[in-house]
């Protein structure tokens, strides 16, 4: 950790591995990734109003990480649903391209029409930020082997490097997102055999209003990879991704 807190290691350099138990079980996680990855899971947009496993636990567990890395947030948007990944999932395969979720300014923002550009305005907002918060989940018996996910240091990357990519969610048009072009400079990273009490927390997107007129990736490019080291027989990866929304 380079002699850095927790917290001063996510500022600069985008992620950072917490040890942090959960009280979910395999059937509450379920529960609450009834569907395939879409918009909402990015957005809030169209995610419903209802009370779920993760509304009661998790998002309570969600919000002392976020107050412990980033004490200055404050409004933390949490959603009732998440995204599962693995076999038996509504999203059964993992994501092997390198990307990033988001543009890199507020007007990158999908939907930013829908109610978020008139907030972001306001005087008394410094800046937002989506923060993802990943961990292997039950029913996985052990650590993670299969298709483990990497990250890379923002740092490290170009921003000629960063190509825009615009993407289609179901009725809503098109929102952008970023592809990334390789360099041998970029530093990737991962946290091997991650199990169950570990979360991966890393940042989505981040703009604030003191950076106007200045393009700044502080975010991470991310990927799933096949690890040449793992067993042939390797246990099936069974991931959350639990997105969130900071107002600064």
């Amino acid at each position: 950790l380079e002699g850095l807190s927790k917290r001063d290691f996510f500022e600069k350099h985008g992620f950072v591995l917490l040890q942090k138990k959960t009280a979910m079980s395999a059937e509450d996680w379920m529960q609450c990734a009834p569907k395939t990855l879409d918009l909402s899971n990015f957005t809030g947009i169209g995610m419903p109003k209802i009370e779920t496993p993760v509304s009661r636990i998790y998002a309570k567990e969600v919000e002392e990480m976020v107050r412990e890395l980033m004490p200055e947030a404050k409004e933390v948007e949490l959603d009732p649903l998440c995204a599962r990944r693995g076999p038996g999932t509504k999203n059964p395969t993992y994501s092997f391209a390198v990307h990033q979720d988001y543009g890199l300014t507020a007007e990158d923002w999908p939907l930013m029409d829908n109610g978020f550009k008139s907030r972001f305005d306001e005087p008394t907002v410094k800046g937002f930020m989506a923060v993802n918060f990943w961990r292997p989940v039950a029913p996985m018996k052990g650590p993670v082997k299969k298709a483990p996910l990497a990250v890379c240091d923002p740092g490290s990357v170009k921003l000629e490097d960063c190509i825009g990519i615009h993407i289609k969610w179901d009725d809503l048009g098109y929102v952008k997102m970023l592809g990334l072009a390789h360099d041998d400079e970029q530093r990737w990273f991962y946290y091997p055999d991650m199990t169950q009490d570990e979360v991966l927390v890393f940042k989505s997107f981040q703009y604030f209003k003191s950076q106007a007129g200045r393009p700044e990736l502080k975010t991470c490019f991310h990927t799933a990879f096949e690890d040449p080291s793992a067993p042939r027989d390797a246990e099936p990866r069974q991931s959350a991704e639990y997105r969130v929304r900071i107002w600064f």
